[in-house]
């Protein structure tokens, strides 16, 4: 069962950092290699594909004195290198039966295997209505209530609005569960298409942050805005 993270994951080894890595991860391979159970036959050929790219690596520091055969020799080695670094760690490390903590002393971490923690939204989001051509509807929602940009907050996955379009002369919805329509959009700026023939009727709505993945913790509607369809 995987229970650490390679040091040698993508992403993470660099030519700038390969050498630091690979030095304690061979050392403390040589060191274990008989306690963890890994072919003496393995671990040679481990430590004979670092004797061919150390010499090149050192080679490449003298900025003065290297070609550019020595460079292109360096990148060379060192991606054959990084390959079979990785061959090792999923063969012997990653698949083996070895605690963690010794998984670790050779430079991985951790697998964060719980899910990232999530609270209740306690904000309501700041809307900004304005009306456009043919029954368009733009919404800009902020989590400020003074700023010139559409912004989304950081725990919600979204914003949810609950909409009505009332006619001339009748009462507005008085909570989102009157509003007959829903629109969830995962971008704080969002266009809700009312159609050109409610030109003149008021769209009323109210809006919350939402939490897609725990719904729960969505957080409180807003009061209901209102504003003519144009």
């Amino acid at each position: 069962m995987k229970d650490t993270t390679s040091p040698l994951g993508k992403g993470k080894v660099t030519h700038d950092n390969l050498f630091n890595i690979q030095g304690n991860f061979v050392n403390v391979v040589v060191a274990n290699a008989v306690a963890w159970g890994i072919p003496p036959a393995d671990v040679a050929a481990l430590v004979a594909e670092r004797a061919i790219y150390e010499p090149l690596y050192h080679k490449c520091q003298n900025m003065n004195s290297r070609t550019r055969a020595d460079v292109a020799a360096h990148k060379l080695a060192a991606e054959q290198y990084l390959k079979k670094l990785r061959l090792f760690w999923n063969k012997w490390i990653e698949d083996g039966d070895m605690p963690a903590q010794e998984k670790l002393l050779l430079g991985g971490d951790l697998l964060d295997t719980e899910p990232t923690p999530s609270c209740k939204i306690e904000l309501t989001p700041y809307v900004n209505l304005k009306p456009a051509a043919s029954g368009v509807i733009e919404v800009r929602s902020q989590t400020e209530k003074d700023a010139t940009r559409v912004s989304m907050l950081a725990i919600a996955d979204g914003i949810e609005c609950r909409y009505t379009i009332v006619p001339k002369g009748e009462m507005p919805p008085g909570e989102p569960a009157d509003c007959k329509n829903t629109l969830n959009s995962k971008k704080a700026s969002v266009i809700i298409y009312c159609g050109p023939g409610n030109t003149g009727e008021t769209f009323w709505g109210f809006f919350r942050w939402v939490n897609l993945t725990n719904p729960e913790n969505s957080g409180s509607w807003s009061k209901g805005l209102q504003i003519v369809i144009e």
